[in-house]
C-alpha cells in the first residue's frame, strides 16, 4: 500500500471517529441526551452560528463623505507675452524651400507673428527679439532661436532681396524690383 493511500484511509477513519463521538451518523436515538425542552438533542434545532460582530463606528464612519473632486479646469487659453520686434523684421518672409520649418513667417509692428505652413495651417502668437536671439510664442510652445540676422543682396536687373536667417534656416523677401 502506498503512503498516500495510507494517509487517505487514516484521514477517513479519523472523520468516522469524530462523527461517532458526537453521536452523529448512528441513526440510534436511544442514547441521545434529553434536552431541557423535553426532547432529545437530536430532535431540537441547533442554533445558527453566531454572526461576526459588526464593525465599531469610528469618527470616519460618522463624517459626511467628502464630495467628489472638482473636475479639472479646461486648459488655459493660449496667452502669449507682449511681442517686441525691431522694424527690420516687420513684413512677410518666404521659406527658401530647403530645411525650412514654415512656408512663411509674418511679423507685425506690434510684435505679432504668424507662422504659415504649406498645409494652410496658421499659428498666431507673438515674437520677442532680445539682441540677436528671437523667441516665437505660439500655441504648442515657444520656439527659440539663438541667432537671427538679415542680409540684403542684389539679384541684378533691379531686384533686391533680404535674407532672414534663423539659426541657419533661411527666409527671403523681395524689397525692390519687378
Amino acid at each position: 500500500m502506498t503512503f498516500s493511500r495510507v494517509r487517505t484511509l487514516a484521514g477517513a477513519m479519523l472523520v468516522a471517529v469524530i462523527v461517532a463521538g458526537c453521536g452523529g451518523g448512528s441513526g440510534d436515538t436511544s442514547s441521545a441526551s434529553p434536552s431541557p425542552a423535553g426532547g432529545t438533542a437530536d430532535e431540537t434545532t441547533q442554533a445558527p452560528p453566531p454572526q461576526p460582530p459588526s464593525p465599531t463606528e469610528t469618527a470616519d464612519d460618522t463624517e459626511e463623505p467628502s464630495p467628489p473632486p472638482e473636475p479639472e479646469p479646461p486648459s488655459p487659453v493660449f496667452d502669449p507675452p507682449d511681442g517686441s520686434v525691431p522694424s527690420e523684421l516687420v513684413g512677410e518672409w518666404d521659406g527658401d524651400g530647403t530645411a525650412v520649418r514654415f512656408d512663411k513667417i509674418r511679423f507685425s509692428a506690434d510684435g505679432g507673428v504668424s507662422l504659415i505652413f504649406n498645409t494652410g495651417t496658421v499659428l498666431e502668437g507673438t515674437a520677442v527679439a532680445e539682441g540677436t536671439s528671437l523667441t516665437l510664442y505660439v500655441p504648442g510652445g515657444p520656439i527659440a532661436y539663438e541667432h537671427w540676422s538679415i542680409d540684403a543682396f542684389d539679384a541684378g536687373y533691379g531686384y533686391t532681396f533680404e535674407n532672414l536667417r534663423l539659426d541657419g534656416v533661411s527666409y527671403v523677401r523681395q524689397i525692390t524690383g519687378g
